[in-house]
Order: C-alpha cells, then structure tokens, then sequence
C-alpha cells in the first residue's frame, strides 16, 4: 500500500504541474487523497501502539473525501461541464466530509462513527473495525458521487471513439478499484484484505490512462464540440506532438487509419512534406495553401491552427481549396494568354498597320486633287478607325485588373487632359468636379476620354459635356444634351463590341472595366437634359495629396 501511496503522490505532481485548465488539478486532488487514504491506511496497520493506530485511521476519512470530491469535480470539467464547477458547488461537496470528519476526530465522546475497535493485544495493530449508522450514511454519500462520476464518464465513453473509450475505462477502473475494495473491507470481508492489491492495480492503470493515452491534455469534449460539426478535415495533436484525433474528413483526404492515432505527427504525416512542416513546428503558420498527394489526386489545403493550451497542444483546420486554386491558375493561364494577344495586337497589328497609312500619305501627295483624293479619305478613316481599335482592345486587356497601388489623383485634372486629348470640334465641356480619389491616373484618364468621344459621337460636334459630383456625394457623373440613350439599350451599351455608329464598340467597356477595377459602380441615366448621363458610385473622395 506504500508503494500505491509514493506511485499516486507522484502522479499528482505531475499531472499539477501539467494542467492547462481542463480539470488535471482537481485530479490531481483526486490523487492527493488516494495518497493520503493508502498512506494513513498504511500508518495505521504498521502502528505500534492502540492511540495511533487510532489517530492515523481517523485521517484515512480525509484522504476518501478529497478523493471522491476531486474525482467528481474532474469528471465535470473533463466533460464539458466546467461552467458547472463553482465555489458554491464545491462548498456543498465538502460539508458532508467535513461533517463527518468531525464526528471521526470526536469519536470518543460518541458511538456515532466507530461501534467498535478491535486491536492486537500485544502490538497494538488495528485489526478490525465495526462502524455505526452514521457511518454507513458517509459510505452512501461516497457511494453518489463515486455514481455521478461513473454516470459522466460512461457517457462519455459512449460519445467518443477508441482511443478516448480506452482513456475513460481506464480511469474509471482504476479509481473505482479503490471504493470497491473499501467497501467490500468495510461491509463484507475482514478490514485490509482486498484495499491493498485494489490500489496497486488502481495506480498502474491511472498511469496508463494519463501517460498512455495522455488523458488530462487533451479531452475528448473537444472530439464532440469540434470534430463531429465541421465539415473540414481537424487534425488534434497533444503537447507531445502524438496525433490524438482525426476526423473522417481528414483521414479521407490524408489518406490516414485508425493506427495514426497514438503515433508521432512527424512519422504519420511523413509522406506529406509541407504538412508535417507546419504540423510539427509550433512557430509555422502556413500563408499560402500546403499542396499535399491525396489519393484522389493533387489537392491544395488552407491550414488553421488554435492552440488549446500550454500542454494540450493544437488543433489543425484543414480546409481543401484545390477547385479554388485550379480556378485561381486558370485565371493567371486565361490572363497570360490575353496579355499576349494585347502584344499581338500593340506590336504585330500596328506596325503594319503604320506602314499602310504611310504609303497612303505617299499617295496622296501623288494624286492630290485628283479624283482618288476621296477614296484615300476613306481608306485614311478606316485606318483611324482600326488604329482606335487596337488602343481600344489593348487597353480593355490591360485595365481589367485591380488597381494594387493607388495614388491620389486630381479628377479636375484628368478631366481637362482627357478633353485635351479628344478631337471635339465644337464641344463645350463644363467642368464642375473639384475632387480627389485614390486611383490610377492614366486609366481613369482613358476613361474620360472615352466618355467625352461618346458625347461627340453620338451627341453632335455642339454638345455640351458636364462633370460634376453626384448630390449625395457618393461618386461623380459625365452627363451631355445630346440625344439621350433609349431605355432597353443601356444595359447593353458597357458590353463589348456594342455600338450604336461607326465606333469600335469597346469605349464604354473599357470604362466599365476601369470602374469596376477601382472597385466603384456604374450606371447609365438620363441627363436634365433629356441626353446621356454615366453615373460612377461607390467612390471614396480623399483630401488631396492623401495617401492610402
């Protein structure tokens, strides 16, 4: 019985010294008062004289009820009912022990605990014990919470999967050895013939539950509240870097059995590199996604980790994100190849495209006022027209982009560049907008010059183009007083390749792209006119010379 008392002081030093907050002190209680009982047992079986016999049996009450009380509160708190745990709970506990602790030490002036002591005539060794009534109500309170624990671990065993069922057997067995054996020695058969072997085995499998298993890091209410609700893959992983649990989502995706729980991290996820390298070291936190060899094939994985404790170690979130990532791919291959098409057209569509209006140049001095005169005109429009077209497909290909470094950037003074830049005959442009945004200046100028092309366009070489705040102050508009655009046509009029004249069909587009890209809106309405107004909202104005 000495050794079940040195065996279970240790236990509980280590087991106090370990706790994260998930009940190991109030088992570490539990252990403390399993020591105290096999240790006052012991004391008093080896004493040699009738008074302390006596003394240490007393003492033996206080061990049993720190035991049980511990034992209990430990049960709540490793099941998921810590809230339940408060100092009103535990003074409730303890009022019955110490009541009868104070009946035991008392015990001289009444017949209410002890009926009877028998001891060794010549050694004074105690060899039985006859309790009384009052007594057996202390057995039965006991008796309730040694219940109560039994009924929360129980239920738990249900819940969890094998590793955590083996956890919960083994400490059940091994703390319910000890109150079997005690009441078996107090009821049925002489004192000290079964207590002694029952916590000898008691503490082998109490070390087996907390060393083993590693019982008090990490509770299996975290299985029930975690990885039963998530659709993602969790991988748990103690203090001790062991894999303690996996949810079916990620032994699918890891391609893991039930032999990974219990072993290294670093061994079970060897054939997986980029994992173990975030799994295994604490200070890895993965800002791109792990690529792993699934065996459904290459799959790209989001890792999450929360640490639950100082000692209980981590739990990973693995999120599959392959679709999201062969998408993102996709985009960059779809990407790539239109920037390619944008040199095509840049470079190999206007340099011949240059050579052709030269020789027309040629020409004309050739003929000039003669009859051809004409049809060199024509032949220098569409040449316009085509070279207007490749600026308007390069840029469409270029500008759809966020804009990543935003500058502050005057609009009144990429209003009057874009109208310097614009062949407006008689135009007249009133320029009402005095604000700055963040943007990119030369896209946001392309843009204008779009707009004001479309007024002349469409709205005769005397238009009047208007630029102006919104009234609410959420944006900025570019309204003229030229036709206005028909109803069923301006959703239509920001798609590429729709045009109402001879233009390319992509001015408004790319307007539509530039405002999109700056992460703004826009519609298109009437003007007080009754001409086109191009409302851009969403926009955030910034003093000038601000930075983002």
């Amino acid at each position: 019985m000495l050794f079940s008392t040195i065996v279970a002081t240790s236990l509980a030093v280590l087991v106090w010294r370990r706790d994260d907050g998930r009940g190991g002190r109030w088992f570490a209680l539990s252990l403390c008062g399993i020591a105290l009982w096999t240790g006052f047992q012991s004391l008093s079986v080896l004493a040699t004289t009738r008074a302390t016999s006596i003394l240490w049996l007393k003492f033996t009450f206080l061990g049993s009820g720190a035991a049980g009380i511990g034992l209990l509160l430990f049960a709540l708190v490793y099941t998921g009912r810590g809230h339940l745990v408060t100092p009103r709970l535990v003074a409730l506990l303890s009022a019955e022990p110490l009541l009868t602790l104070t009946l035991v030490f008392t015990s001289e002036r009444h017949d209410l605990i002890f009926r009877s002591l028998r001891l060794h005539p010549e050694t004074g060794q105690l060899l039985a014990v006859e309790y009384a009534s009052t007594y057996l109500v202390h057995l039965a309170y006991m008796s309730i919470l040694l219940a109560l624990t039994t009924a929360l671990l129980l239920q738990l065993c249900f819940r969890a999967r094998d590793l955590y069922r083996g956890q919960s057997i083994a400490i059940l067995v091994a703390l319910g050895l000890p109150w079997a054996g005690t009441i078996v020695d107090g009821i049925v058969a002489p004192p000290m013939n079964v207590t002694e072997p029952t916590f000898t085995v008691s503490v082998v499998l109490l070390w087996v539950g907390l060393f083993w298993y590693d019982l008090v890091e990490v509770p299996p209410v975290a299985r029930a509240r975690v990885l039963e609700t998530l659709s993602e893959g969790v991988l748990v992983v103690n203090g001790r870097g062991r894999v303690v649990d996996v949810n079916t989502v990620a032994a699918s995706l890891l391609d893991l059995d039930e032999s990974a729980v219990g072993n290294p991290a670093s061994d079970v996820l060897a054939t997986h590199p980029p994992l173990r390298a975030v799994v295994t070291d604490s200070t890895a936190r993965a800002a791109a996604p792990v690529h792993i060899d699934a065996p459904t094939g290459e799959r790209y994985l989001e890792v999450e980790r929360t640490t639950l404790g100082e000692h209980a170690g981590e739990v990973f979130l693995l999120q599959d994100v392959t679709e999201r990532i062969r998408h993102e791919r996709e985009l960059e291959r779809q990407n790539e190849r239109l920037d390619q098409f944008a040199s095509v057209v840049s470079h190999d569509l206007r340099n011949p495209l240059n050579v052709a209006e030269g020789y027309v140049d040629l020409l004309d001095e050739h003929v000039d006022g003669q009859e051809p005169t004409a049809y060199l005109e024509e032949v220098e429009t569409s040449h316009d027209r085509m070279a207007r077209i490749v600026d308007d497909v390069l840029a469409l290909a270029r500008d759809g982009d966020a804009v990543e470094q935003p500058e502050p950037v005057p609009l009144a003074d990429v209003v009057a560049n874009a109208w310097a830049q614009v062949e407006t005959a008689d135009a007249t442009l009133a320029c009402e907008l005095d604000r700055t945004v963040q943007g990119d200046g030369s896209q946001l100028q392309r843009s204008f010059e779009n707009l004001f092309r479309n007024a002349v366009e469409h709205g005769g070489r005397t238009v009047t183009v208007t630029v102006g705040e919104l009234d609410d102050g959420s944006g900025f508009f570019v309204a003229d007083d030229g036709p206005g655009i028909p109803d069923a046509e301006r959703e239509a009029i920001v798609d590429s390749g729709y045009s109402g004249t001879d233009g390319t069909g992509l001015g408004l587009a790319i307007v539509d792209t530039v405002v999109r890209a700056h992460g703004w809106t826009l519609a298109v309405t009437d003007s007080e006119t009754d001409g086109a107004r191009f409302e851009v909202r969403d926009v955030a104005f910034v003093a000038a010379g601000a930075t983002v």
